[in-house]
């Protein structure tokens, strides 16, 4: 990815975040973005950006994300996808279950996942470009991913093919 579109994906989630804030409305970076939020020497390429928040936040986030000029293109039960021009972000929504758990279900409801305690911090927790954001555990986003790869045989998310060069930032979060 160079340097500019980078740049245009950074501006965007901040733009976003400042967004939500402005609504008292919590969305956490998840994926790559949020490592890079958590450690700006993970520099490798997040061609998607992915958000979290919780359900009864979604109505009132496609709302302002439409008023800021995205398309709400795909509505699921869990999610939602934003699109301006050929940026894509990806929108998953989290309940709280009766143990007050947070938990994400696929999209046809029929499975759900429930994420380590402190996957989504109550305080922001990264930094891009100097604002602060919320940004998902990185030990919580591993997890998750080889839960959800680990008898996966095909093409694994680059930075599961990386996983010894984040362990030092996992163990410096945990």
């Amino acid at each position: 990815m160079d340097a500019k579109r980078r740049a245009r994906r950074v501006r965007t989630i901040i733009q976003v975040v400042e967004l939500m804030d402005k609504a008292n409305i919590r969305a956490w970076v998840g994926g790559g973005w949020a490592f890079l939020a958590l450690d700006p020497a993970h520099q490798h390429d997040h061609p998607e950006i992915i958000f979290y928040l919780y359900a009864k936040d979604a109505a009132p986030a496609r709302i302002l994300l439409t008023e800021a000029g995205f398309s709400i293109v795909e509505i699921m039960p869990n999610s939602f996808v934003a699109m301006r021009g050929k940026l894509k972000l990806s929108w998953t929504l989290l309940w709280l279950d009766e143990q007050d758990g947070t938990i994400t279900y696929d999209n046809r409801l029929d499975k759900s996942y429930l994420w380590p305690k402190d996957a989504f911090p109550r305080e922001k927790n990264g930094l891009l470009e100097g604002v602060l954001v919320y940004a998902l555990d990185p030990a919580a986003c591993i997890q998750h991913w080889r839960e959800e790869y680990g008898a996966y045989t095909g093409e694994l998310p680059k930075d599961i093919k990386r996983l010894p060069n984040l362990k030092s930032l996992v163990h410096d979060r945990m």
